[in-house]
C-alpha cells in the first residue's frame, strides 16, 4: 500500500475519501441537473400561462377603451345642445352677467334638468323616492333663502341707485 500525501493509505481496489466525495457530489449534481428538466417545463408553463393571462387583460383594456370613446361619441352628439347653451361668454360686467344669465339661463336649466330626469330613470325605485323626498327638503328649506335675497335686493336697490346718480354728477360737475 502506498501513502497519499495526506497520510491515507490507497490501493488499487479502494478510492480516497475525497475520491468518493467528488463522486457523490459528481452524483447529486447529475440528479440535479436531470430534476431541472421538469422544473423548467413547469415554469414555462407557468410562464405561458402569465402571457396569455396578460394579452387577456390587454385585449379587455383595449375593448373597455373602445367601449368609453363610442359612448363618448355618442354621448357628443347628445350634449352638443347642452354644450351650446352653457358655453357662457365671459361677462365685462355684473350687468352683461346678469343678462347673459336671463337669456340662456331657462334654456340651460331645462336642458340639465332633463338629463337628470332621464338618469333618475334608470335608477331604482327607493332611489327616485329618496330624491324626491330630498328635493321637497331643499325647495322648503331654500324657500326663506329666496325671499331674503329678494328682500336684500330690493333694499340694496335704491343705495345703489343714488350712488350712482352720485358718480354721474360727480363726472358732470
Amino acid at each position: 500500500m502506498a501513502k497519499s500525501k495526506r497520510g491515507a493509505t490507497t490501493s488499487k481496489g479502494h478510492r480516497s475519501r475525497a475520491e468518493d466525495a467528488l463522486s457523490r457530489k459528481a452524483v447529486q449534481h447529475h440528479d440535479f441537473i436531470g430534476e431541472a428538466g421538469k422544473d423548467r417545463e413547469k415554469s414555462r408553463a407557468v410562464e405561458e400561462q402569465r402571457m396569455q393571462h396578460d394579452r387577456a387583460e390587454v385585449e379587455k383594456d383595449v375593448v373597455r377603451e373602445m367601449e368609453q370613446e363610442f359612448e363618448e361619441a355618442a354621448g357628443a352628439r347628445e350634449d352638443t345642445r347642452l354644450a351650446d347653451v352653457l358655453n357662457f361668454p365671459r361677462p365685462k360686467s355684473l350687468r352683461q352677467g346678469y343678462e347673459i344669465l336671463r337669456e340662456r339661463g331657462p334654456a340651460a336649466l331645462e336642458i340639465l334638468l332633463d338629463k337628470a330626469e332621464q338618469r333618475l330613470a334608470d335608477m331604482p325605485g327607493p332611489v327616485k323616492s329618496a330624491v324626491h323626498a330630498g328635493e321637497r327638503a331643499v325647495g322648503l328649506l331654500a324657500a326663506p333663502l329666496r325671499v331674503g335675497v329678494h328682500l336684500i335686493a330690493d333694499a340694496l336697490r335704491t343705495p345703489a341707485q343714488m350712488i350712482r346718480l352720485l358718480l354721474v354728477n360727480r363726472r358732470t360737475a
